[in-house]
């Protein structure tokens, strides 16, 4: 590429500036000339009209004299007066000034003032002193038509002088105007007409275009620029060629990359519940990759050093490893090829080619492995870089499932302790007291019976009798407690449903209000408040005698759930826990769960009220 000349003997810019000065120079003394002119005209209509209206006020100032009206003609004189003192008539009133329209305006202001003002004075005062002045009105009528006409002469003039200045600058304008034409139609209309014919060609795609614009100013080097961009941008445009299609073909392979991944995560979160297929998965990934790769998954323990599954797809050459040790596996995926060391280093890629390794990628997440996901090659082949990256992404999505199956079952044992330890602390406040009531009871019984003191064996076997019954009941209750469960629907369906089973097994009329809607509940919060209330309105429907319960569930201004259970019965008893009312204490049990506060009291209205609150755990601590 040749140099390029960065001076000019003649600047296009240069030369566009004077012209644009020129014009502005120009329009500038056009507009101040005219400004002036303008200015020497701008009170002469006023002037005109004014000195117009001193005739009329002559008329009428004559007529009321002669009409005998004193007071108006007075008030008319004074105007008179006034209109020859307008400060407009200034320049007119100067002794100096010995124009025309200065003469004209002090002879028919002093014919005014010396003449006919002093007659119409004296024929207020006298009215048949002399006759009426009508040759000297006359006079004065004659003198204000000069003044008119001198101020028409003036204000023509100075018209007459605004066109001569706005000729003079139409025909500079019009001269200045052809001079920037044709100096802009030889020094910028061609050359940018050659230029815009050079850009046209080569967006069409003649790329060795060349132009020939002469000169020494910008556009010529302009000119020079476009030749030699011209010769470059064909092999620039081969080059972009070659990487779109090598970009298209990257995005090609990441997209599929992209929807396998997808795919494979909307699987595992799909099948949280139960136990996913590597299968499918696995014969997916190896279409993608190709027919001359290989692939395995090897799934062990922390403990073990052998497989307990091995994973390869369909009509694939590898054979079970599951007798093979999986210390190589292990090792080899810490030691996974890096792309960016092959490219920085061209001797471990020339060894590479020499002696290709298997691709190991651990199976891991948060450090717990679960496996390996092997990948076989030929010598021939080498796994491209998103190859490498789509394989390191499989094993991290298979090790996020393998996770959240772990998690899964984690959480099922500890749901199947917690539901033991619940159950195990029901019976033991319930049945198991009352089985130890009964124990006592055949104690005593067998005592009497040794003693052969029948008389206290029937009041004895009357407490088993009710102790049997009572702790027949608890069961049955424990049972129905156990059978609870929260579908889909919620709490609020749960709890609806627990209504309408207690409408049907009782007297009692059971309502419901349900102000939760919009609050989330964690399910323990919603299993212990939906036995708190089954226990409380069963409690009430055996105990109580009443004939209406009313259930409230709402949110208190201070965030927390508010429960009320209220019943229109006898009142709660005294010694209500000691009546084998084993309900309450599982009510109090569950409210410590809650961390709630929870009280039993008599009504004043009658019946009882059970209120409970607690903060949700959604709240935060």
């Amino acid at each position: 590429m040749r140099a390029l000349k960065t001076g000019f003997s003649s600047s296009l810019t240069s030369t566009i500036s004077i012209a644009l000065v020129s014009i502005i120079a120009l329009g500038l003394l056009t507009i101040f000339s005219l400004m002036w002119a303008t200015d020497q005209t701008d009170k002469d209509a006023q002037a005109i009209n004014l000195s117009g209206s001193i005739r009329m006020q002559t008329y009428r100032t004559a007529l009321a004299v002669a009409q005998r009206e004193p007071v108006e003609a007075r008030q008319y004189m004074q105007q008179l007066d006034a209109t020859w003192q307008h400060p407009l008539f200034g320049p007119q009133r100067q002794p100096s000034t010995q124009d025309p329209l200065s003469q004209n305006f002090s002879a028919a202001e002093r014919h005014w003032r010396e003449i006919l003002r002093p007659l119409f004075e004296a024929a207020l005062v006298s009215p048949d002193s002399r006759g009426f002045p009508v040759t000297q009105i006359k006079n004065q009528l004659a003198l204000t038509e000069e003044l008119v006409s001198a101020f028409q002469t003036a204000a023509e003039s100075k018209i007459r002088l605004l066109r001569i200045i706005q000729l003079i600058a139409l025909f500079l304008t019009v001269l200045l105007g052809s001079v920037i034409f044709n100096l802009t139609r030889a020094r910028l209309t061609k050359p940018l007409a050659q230029l815009t014919e050079a850009a046209e060609r080569i967006g069409k795609g003649e790329y060795g275009y060349q132009t020939a614009v002469e000169g020494s100013d910008e556009l010529a080097l302009l000119g020079s620029v476009v030749n030699q961009m011209s010769s470059s941008v064909d092999q620039i445009y081969r080059d972009m060629d070659n990487q779109v299609k090598q970009r298209t073909a990257e995005l090609h392979n990441n997209n599929i990359a992209l929807k396998f991944l997808f795919e494979t995560a909307r699987k595992i979160l799909l099948s949280y519940q139960q136990e996913i297929d590597f299968q499918p998965l696995l014969d997916q990934l190896a279409e993608i990759l190709g027919a001359s790769v290989n692939l395995e998954i090897c799934l062990f323990t922390e403990q073990g050093d052998q497989p307990y599954l091995h994973i390869a797809p369909h009509n694939c050459s590898i054979s079970d490893c599951s007798q093979r040790s999986c210390g190589n596996c292990i090792a080899q995926s810490s030691m996974a090829i890096d792309t960016e060391t092959l490219i920085e280093n061209p001797i471990a890629k020339a060894s590479l080619e020499k002696n290709p390794l298997d691709y190991s990628f651990a199976i891991s997440n948060e450090q717990t492995d679960y496996g390996v996901l092997n990948c076989h090659c030929p010598r021939t082949v080498q796994l491209q870089p998103w190859q490498q990256q789509l394989l390191r992404s499989a094993a991290d999505q298979f090790a996020l499932a393998l996770s959240l199956s772990a998690h899964r079952n984690q959480q099922r044992r500890l749901a199947m302790l917690n539901e033991r330890t619940v159950i195990a602390r029901e019976l033991h406040d319930s049945l198991a007291q009352a089985l130890s009531y009964l124990k006592i009871q055949v104690t005593r019984l067998q005592k009497s019976i040794d003693n052969q003191n029948f008389v206290q064996q029937q009041p004895i076997v009357d407490e088993l009798r009710e102790g049997i019954t009572t702790a027949y009941r608890q069961l049955r209750e424990l049972l129905t407690t156990f059978r609870l469960k929260i579908d889909t629907g919620g709490l609020q369906s749960a709890l609806e449903l627990v209504v309408t089973q207690l409408n049907e097994r009782s007297d009692m009329q059971v309502t419901l209000h349900y102000q939760l809607a919009n609050l989330p509940l964690s399910p323990t919060e919603e299993i212990h408040l939906l036995q708190i209330i089954r226990e409380a309105c069963q409690n009430a429907i055996n105990h109580s005698l009443g004939t209406r319960l009313d259930i409230q569930l709402f949110q208190n201004q201070d965030q927390s759930i508010q429960l009320l259970i209220d019943d229109d019965g006898v009142g709660l008893a005294d010694n209500a826990e000691k009546n084998n009312h084993y309900g309450l204490a599982i009510i109090q049990e569950r409210s410590r769960h809650l961390h709630g506060s929870i009280e039993i009291a008599r009504r004043d209205e009658g019946g009882t009220r059970v209120a409970f609150a607690f903060r949700p755990s959604f709240l935060g601590a």
